[in-house]
């Protein structure tokens, strides 16, 4: 793994179990607080340390800063215990963290059942070209990813997708078909979604659920998390309701948005509202 690699140690344990609780000090405090020997810490291209690994009795135990920066005590322990400093880039730190907790959950989460489409790959594929083009590396955050089938469109039309979903199995199921790529993908919240993304070019959410009086503030808050991160946003609902509901949305986060009605799908992707800055 990219991790292991930048490391330089046959086995780390890190104490953060899941990607999306690596916003979360306790890990800090808890490393701080185990008996080690040696340390070593892991700092980025502006010298910032992005991880510290603690050599214990029952090895190697490290902590990931990545999405929560490290404080004073860290350094200051690092001091106490001595050790090498290994260099990486915030990049490529990001996507190795991705890539080790991807590949755990895929190991231990059972897939769900296939639920790809090639005839909706097709119209999805047609859909981003008519309102995007062709992509040159750009990066798209794929909201409610699923298992993928978005993520494979977007790379083939040569974006750079970031791929999140709160559904571990459809998470599975995509890895194992490799419709998803380990270092682009994540288990997170995506009402939270700041917390765990930068700021990117594109953002596309096909086919955002049911948006009805339930269920209407939860979306409300996943698009805006989405809005609020990128510069166009592609929203895909089913009804010319959802679609205006969305629209409102956007104009009252001071977005520009329009609808256009997608004569190519019958269902999945009907209506789309179009989100600028």
């Amino acid at each position: 793994m990219k991790l292991f690699d930048i490391i330089g140690l046959p086995k780390l344990d890190f104490l953060e179990p899941a990607f999306n609780v690596l916003p979360d000090e306790a890990y800090t405090d808890s490393l701080l607080m185990l008996s080690a020997d040696k340390a070593l810490m892991v700092v980025d291209e502006e010298e910032w340390p992005v991880a510290l690994a603690v050599r214990t009795e029952h090895g190697w135990k490290g902590a990931n800063f990545i999405l929560r920066g490290p404080t004073v005590e860290v350094v200051e322990r690092y001091g106490e215990l001595g050790g090498e400093v290994m260099e990486t880039t915030q990049e490529a730190w990001m996507r190795g963290t991705r890539e080790m907790y991807s590949l755990a959950l895929q190991r231990l989460t059972p897939p769900s059942m296939e639920d790809f489409s090639p005839e909706r790959a097709s119209l999805v594929k047609k859909l981003i070209e008519d309102n995007w083009g062709e992509g040159n590396g750009e990066v798209c955050l794929d909201c409610g990813c699923g298992s993928g089938m978005g993520a494979a469109v977007l790379r083939g039309l040569g974006f750079s997708s970031l791929a999140y979903d709160n559904d571990p199995s459809l998470l599975s199921l995509g890895l194992a078909k490799g419709r998803l790529l380990p270092e682009e993908t994540m288990l997170i919240d995506a009402s939270l979604a700041t917390h765990y993304l930068r700021p990117s070019e594109y953002g596309l959410a096909l086919m955002a659920g049911t948006i009805n009086e339930y269920t209407a503030l939860v979306w409300k808050g996943i698009l805006k998390e989405l809005m609020d991160l990128c510069q166009e946003t592609m929203v895909t609902v089913e009804s010319q309701k959802e679609a205006d509901l969305v629209r409102l949305w956007a104009l009252g986060a001071g977005r520009r948005a329009r609808i256009v009605e997608n004569l190519n799908d019958a269902f999945y992707d009907r209506w789309i509202c179009l989100i600028e800055d």
